[in-house]
């Protein structure tokens, strides 16, 4: 159990310090966590579809084992070569 702090003037005015385990470890300039994804710019979009579309769109996605952006982008790229073929 946490042992209780006395409230005294120097402790209202020095912030305590935090413990090594509580501090977020962040890399150096020399270290590397993995390769770093390629930067793509990216806009959110919102559609509104109905519910058992989205619903639909959902498990297709899943199936694929996709995201449901990837996917729905992947359908609008099979939907605009269809049209030039036309």
């Amino acid at each position: 159990m946490a042992k209780a702090l006395e409230l005294t003037d120097e402790t209202l005015t020095v912030a305590p310090a935090v413990p090594r385990a509580a501090q977020i470890e962040t890399p150096g300039p020399g270290r590397r966590q993995g390769k770093p994804a390629p930067k793509v710019e990216q806009m959110p979009l919102q559609v509104r579809l109905p519910r058992h579309e989205v619903k639909a769109i959902k498990i297709a996605a899943a199936e694929s084992e996709q995201s449901i952006s990837d996917f729905m982008l992947a359908c609008f790229h099979a939907y605009m070569k269809s049209r030039k073929q036309a």
